[in-house]
């Protein structure tokens, strides 16, 4: 049989075929990084804000943020570093409940962007070492922990009862 190469389904067909490939390709977990192979990450466990304990006001989120701060700190340093998955988690949660603690707590609205900034901020640096860890790199700690100490600190100046 004489395949026709100008026939516009042989055409058509060819394209679509170029355009599917070939074989079963799923997306790419999170815990998957291009070039390597798909091993679950078990310390990666999708949460909710119903799977983590809020602090009851703002004064209590700023000593909750420095403790999953320690934590994060010490597991991304130590030999398992997607230990530190749970706690980047949580805090990402708390962080982006931090303004609606702070108006709920009472603290004055000429606060609230700074807040939201600060805690935003905070969520970005954290975030450094998550991809890092997602991507199977050494994360680096050392690099945002300065910066990250200061974003706490100006966080921790609208809750003067919160302490250090």
């Amino acid at each position: 049989m004489l395949i026709r190469w100008r026939s516009p389904r042989v055409v058509v067909l060819l394209f679509v075929g170029m355009l599917l490939g070939c074989g079963d390709k799923a997306p790419m977990s999170r815990s998957e990084s291009p070039g390597t192979a798909s091993v679950p990450d078990s310390h990666d466990v999708p949460i909710t804000e119903a799977d983590v304990q809020m602090p009851a006001g703002y004064a209590e989120a700023i000593p909750r943020i420095r403790a999953y701060r320690d934590t994060i700190r010490t597991e991304s340093q130590g030999a398992t570093p997607a230990k530190a998955h749970r706690a980047l988690d949580e805090l990402d949660i708390v962080l982006n409940k931090l303004p609606t603690l702070a108006r709920d707590s009472g603290v004055p609205k000429e606060h609230w962007e700074a807040i939201n900034t600060g805690a935003r901020e905070l969520r970005n640096l954290f975030n450094q070492v998550h991809s890092a860890i997602d991507e199977r790199r050494k994360p680096d700690y050392a690099a945002v922990a300065e910066p990250i100490e200061k974003g706490i600190a100006r966080l921790a100046e609208f809750a003067p009862a919160a302490g250090n």
